[in-house]
């Protein structure tokens, strides 16, 4: 399939998000065909806060949701090419519309690390969670790597238990050790070893205070420390510290290597962790990980398998007793260190989180919502009543060709009314139409005068989806394209308000507005684009126009209109008023200077 990988981070960086990204990006490409898309979305969304006189005030992602969603879609309708998106970041799926399904990866909630986050601002709070909830609601398959936050994404957020599926994470390691790379080191010493970035958080005291302990208790072992550099005596020959190792690359990643392929324990008495990817690692090399039972870790950790989990305010005491009994009885630690190993090659790898997880986007891609996207529309289609008075043949041969071969309209060439004013003929015409529609009970039309003709912007998925996305804006008519108007506010990407227009030649009309259509009194000197743009407020207009009039030297409405040239003037100079409208709202709005 063809996936639109939305996410603010890079997922080609493997420093990011401790190289999770990097993998899920990597695994889904084995079967899969991706695009990652958002890696400029938060740059313009700080561009436009600050540019906005929010100096002072903090950005925070979530208050750009419907931006997000509207850049995210904007491009997602203009390639027309994806059949899938799968999302990373929360705030760029909870306002996201579109035609393909929508696929959530992550590890967590907000409601489950708010307390981690620290944040206390009431507003804030709110804003988060409801951002989470949408996001959660709006998506169409969640794949969380934990039991625990699946099940606060049902019980808190009410998400769907039928769309969630727990699908553990890999080892984060670019080459998996051989069997060779994972004997037991030399038994004499114990190596223990802290891999962290947030040395407080992660229980780093804890680890120190715990190695100072075996010390005193004249139990042989030495701690490295990775990923952070605490303020500590260094000139301990046992203690190691690396501040940090980059994966990217081979000098760092070798030296990461050989301090796996000697460690004995991984010490991690972590305050909070969602799932934790440094417990895949260890297991790959078959080290027993021994941390504490908070959050997501005791999805990684199996009792007795590939480590033990600890409560959360257990002690340096319990850390350094326990290490103690399982170095010295070397049976059981070396059963420890085949099962976790075991665990690693059974369900803490890619490879295994891959088929899983292409099992359940194939799936998705097979449901209503998720179908094939070339097919999305395929069984939709909208009544279309076109007007033609029978002498004029060379105009219904004219509209016959225009909707010749699309299927998405179903159409009827209705007998216009003649009158001497040609204004009221259209009009009679219009109810005629109308009269039929609410006979047959459709809930949407498309009036058409047999001069309409389709501009190069046409697309069937284009206009669908502007139909509906106007639709959802409450909109009560919406031109294809316009000869003239008055003011106009964009209110989606394509989709323009309009206060009033000229030219009737492509209407959508919903069925809101038939009854008003009918009842109006049309009078000798109403002209019927006029008495519509009063009937109602809520009309749109789609740019780039779809449509446009096609001259045919003679006209039954205005009579300025025959001279050769002057209707094709009128929908140019409109459309260019438009897209200067456009332009600024595209680069304002949405961030897009080539727009």
């Amino acid at each position: 399939m063809r996936i639109a990988f939305l996410s603010s981070l890079d997922p080609g960086d493997i420093n990011h998000w401790s190289g999770t990204l990097y993998y899920i990006f990597r695994s889904l490409q084995l079967e899969h065909e991706l695009e990652w898309i958002g890696g400029d979305f938060l740059e313009k969304a700080k561009q436009k806060h600050y540019s906005e006189s929010r100096i002072h005030t903090p950005f925070i992602p979530e208050l750009y949701s419907p931006l997000f969603a509207e850049m995210a879609s904007d491009i997602l309708y203009k390639h027309d090419k994806f059949d899938l998106v799968v999302a990373r970041d929360c705030f760029f799926i909870a306002y996201l519309k579109v035609d393909i399904p929508i696929v959530y990866i992550g590890d967590t909630t907000f409601d489950l690390i708010r307390e981690s986050w620290r944040i206390t601002h009431d507003n804030t709070i709110r804003l988060l969670d409801d951002i989470e909830k949408r996001a959660i609601l709006n998506t169409d398959y969640i794949i969380y790597s934990s039991q625990w936050a699946k099940e606060n994404a049902i019980t808190h957020y009410g998400a769907d238990l039928s769309k969630i599926e727990v699908v553990e994470f890999g080892a984060n390691i670019t080459k998996v050790p051989v069997i060779e790379d994972i004997q037991i080191p030399e038994e004499t010493l114990c190596n223990l070893l802290f891999i962290g970035k947030d040395w407080k958080r992660k229980g780093g005291d804890k680890v120190v205070e715990t190695f100072n302990l075996l010390k005193k208790r004249n139990f042989n072992c030495t701690l490295t420390i990775i990923g952070c550099n605490p303020d500590l005596n260094n000139s301990d020959p046992d203690l190691r510290i690396i501040p940090f190792i980059n994966k990217s690359q081979a000098e760092d990643t070798e030296l990461f290597h050989q301090i796996m392929r000697t460690t004995h324990f991984l010490l991690f008495p972590t305050n909070f962790d969602c799932f934790g990817i440094v417990f895949c690692e260890a297991s790959a090399y078959g080290i027993p990980s021994i941390t504490a039972d908070v959050g997501g870790v005791g999805q990684v950790i199996k009792e007795g398998k590939n480590g033990y989990l600890l409560s959360a305010d257990a002690q340096a005491g319990e850390y350094a007793s326990l290490i103690e009994t399982l170095f010295n009885d070397k049976e059981q630690y070396h059963g420890l260190r085949e099962s976790s190993r075991k665990e690693f090659e059974t369900r803490l790898n890619w490879n295994t989180w891959s088929i899983k997880v292409d099992k359940i986007l194939k799936q998705v891609g097979e449901l209503s919502k998720g179908q094939n996207k070339n097919s999305y529309y395929s069984d939709f289609y909208i009544p279309v009543y076109t007007v033609n008075l029978k002498e004029r043949l060379d105009r219904r041969s004219h509209i016959k060709q225009q909707f010749e071969g699309r299927r998405e309209f179903n159409v009827d060439i209705v007998e216009g009314e003649q009158h001497p004013a040609g204004t009221i003929g259209l009009w009679q015409s219009l109810v005629k139409v109308v009269n039929m529609a609410m006979e047959r009970e459709d809930e949407i039309i498309v009036f058409c005068e047999d001069d309409h003709l389709f501009t190069e912007n046409y697309d069937r998925d284009f206009f669908l989806r502007n139909i509906v996305d106007a639709g959802k804006k409450g909109a009560e008519l919406l031109s294809g394209g316009v000869s003239g108007f008055g003011m106009a506010v964009p209110v989606s990407p394509y989709l323009y308000w309009i206060d009033w227009y000229w030219g009737n030649q492509f209407l959508v009309i919903f069925q809101s507005l038939f009854q008003r259509i009918i009842d109006y009194k049309f009078k000798e000197n109403d002209m019927a684009d006029l008495v519509l743009s009063a009937l109602t407020s809520k009309k749109m207009v789609i740019y780039p126009f779809i449509s446009v009039q096609k001259e045919f030297g003679y006209s039954d409405i205005n009579k300025p209109n025959e001279i050769p040239g002057s209707v094709v003037n009128l929908f140019t100079k409109a459309a260019r008023r438009i897209s200067i409208i456009h332009g600024v709202s595209h680069f304002y709005n949405y961030g897009n200077r080539k727009e």
